[in-house]
């Protein structure tokens, strides 16, 4: 339903099929192209995973601090041979164990924790037992709590805003992708434009010199004329054909790169819609205002923007490595609490007493009652100092870091005047550009006032086929000229607006080709 709409909203007077596929004629303007591609294109697809890829990397890191919930149930039964004469008989013990602990790393101050607890459940014929069957608990608290290395910064501390950081630089591509894209739909929108009027002019070229031909022939036939002025009309006749084929072909395969940037192409219909551009090459010369650009440029770039987030990730590295240097020093607390119960045990009198029946039972609640009152609680508190002697690891480690920081800046002031370079290069080329636009233009109407001139003399026998064909020559070579410099122009205002934003592509749309070829764009 989205395709449909998005494609009956840029048909400008033309309605899809009903069956809802693309029309075979797509009549598009240039916004209308980049709204396709920011829909179809697979490369930008791709391009859009990128950042949810790297939120799959911040929970990775994030995991880290989640507390973790562990628990176990344990039978065991033991039967032990009589040993000594504290067990003359054999004795048969039947054990289940039961436990749930948490555990967790805080994302403050490198605080982590152990809470577990257990129960115990034991029936033995053991005359040394107290109770039988007796039922034992336990609570645990352990504290471990850094002072110097590892408090304000530990590895999972680093990775967690090293992956965060890389987030923004996944922004950053995603963003930069979007841009390029859109500087390749118009240079491939222009260029099918420049390909589509250079068909144009190869095509009157080829009528102009088919008409002298016609007409050199009638005068030959009446022998006003030698038969060489008809070959020579011939000859220019076949080589400017010629030319039109390479045009058409042009058209082509600039509309194949066009379709390629903005059509679904797993659709076999996208390879044969004919592509139609409405929007007529920018009329106005602009004067690129270079400071603005420069400064929009440096400020928003996308590359120097992941310099910069890179130059954050180094001295995330540096904060890490030179926490790594201080000694570590920890308090270490610990709380356990205990409770016993069961069915005691009645001896008789004297070592080790025969046992005589059961006394009184402590119920499993009272045994928690025990654990939480604190009846028979053990407490330690102790610190610990770890420091290596001589030369660290920890110490060339904050080294290199502050090496690559400084590495780092070094790097992203030459990208910055990379940049400078760039944009102002691309407003030079705006003006060049312009300037030839005006040139060419006064080129190809003098090109046009001497054809007619050199036709009109030929009418009345004051000129001659080989000048009139010289002169049909050179206009046919002025329009192109003038295409030429139109596309250049066109070039390099998408390179203008989008060296503001983004690094220059890898690759970019071919320039159509032409006998006057135009400037290369950087």
């Amino acid at each position: 339903m989205r395709r449909t709409l998005l494609v009956s909203f840029i048909l400008t007077g033309l309605a899809t099929t009903a069956s809802g596929q693309i029309p075979a004629t797509l009549r598009l303007t240039a916004d209308e192209a980049v709204r396709l591609a920011l829909e179809h294109n697979p490369d930008l697809k791709a391009d859009r995973l990128d950042p949810q890829i790297s939120d799959t990397r911040i929970a990775v890191a994030a995991g880290a601090f989640k507390p973790s919930f562990n628990t176990n149930v344990l039978h065991n039964s033991q039967l032990l041979p009589p040993a000594g004469f504290l067990t003359p008989a054999p004795t048969q013990n039947d054990v289940v164990t039961s436990g749930a602990g948490l555990s967790q790393r805080l994302p403050w101050l490198g605080t982590a924790y152990n809470v577990s607890w257990s129960a115990t459940h034991t029936d033995s014929n053991s005359f040394l037992n107290s109770y039988n069957p007796q039922l034992q608990s336990g609570l645990s608290i352990n504290l471990s709590q850094p002072l110097l290395r590892d408090f304000f910064i530990d590895t999972a501390r680093q990775q967690l805003l090293t992956s965060r950081t890389n987030r923004d630089i996944a922004d950053t591509r995603l963003r930069e992708s979007v841009v390029r894209m859109v500087a390749n739909v118009k240079a491939a929108y222009w260029n099918l434009v420049a390909a589509k009027g250079n068909v144009e002019a190869r095509q009157k070229a080829l009528d102009l010199a088919q008409e002298l031909a016609r007409v050199n022939k009638a005068k030959v036939d009446v022998g006003q004329s030698p038969p060489l002025d008809l070959v020579s009309a011939q000859a220019e006749a076949a080589a400017d054909e010629e030319q039109l084929i390479v045009a058409q072909t042009a058209v082509k395969q600039s509309e194949d790169r066009l379709r390629l940037l903005i059509l679904d192409t797993t659709e076999r219909d996208a390879w044969t819609v004919n592509i139609e551009p409405i929007d007529p090459p920018p009329a106005g010369i602009a004067s690129p205002d270079l400071d603005a650009a420069v400064a929009n440029a440096v400020r928003d770039r996308a590359d120097l923007a992941r310099a910069r987030k890179d130059i954050e990730n180094s001295q995330t590295g540096v904060t890490y490595a030179g926490n790594q240097r201080l000694p570590d020093v920890r308090v270490n607390a610990s709380y356990q609490a205990s409770g016993l119960g069961g069915t005691q045990v009645l001896r008789s009198p004297g070592f080790p007493g025969a046992i005589v029946g059961s006394g009184t039972v402590t119920g499993f609640g009272s045994v928690l009652g025990q654990i939480f009152g604190r009846d028979y609680p053990t407490w330690s508190v102790g610190l610990s100092v770890s420091y290596p002697i001589g030369q660290s690891a920890d110490e060339a480690n904050y080294v290199r870091a502050r090496l690559e920081t400084a590495q780092a800046r070094q790097r992203l002031t030459s990208a910055e005047a990379r940049v400078i370079q760039q944009v102002r290069d691309a407003g030079w080329k705006i003006e060049m550009n312009a300037k030839r636009i005006l040139t060419t233009r006064a080129a190809r109407e003098l090109a046009e006032q001497r054809t007619d001139a050199e036709q009109k003399r030929l009418d009345v026998g004051l000129s001659t086929s080989f000048l009139v064909i010289q002169a049909q020559r050179d206009l046919a070579q002025a329009k192109t000229n003038e295409l030429g410099a139109i596309l250049a122009y066109d070039l390099a205002l998408v390179d203008f607006e989008s060296l503001q934003e983004a690094g220059p592509a890898g690759s970019a749309p071919p320039v159509v080709a032409t006998s006057a070829q135009s400037p290369a764009r950087p």
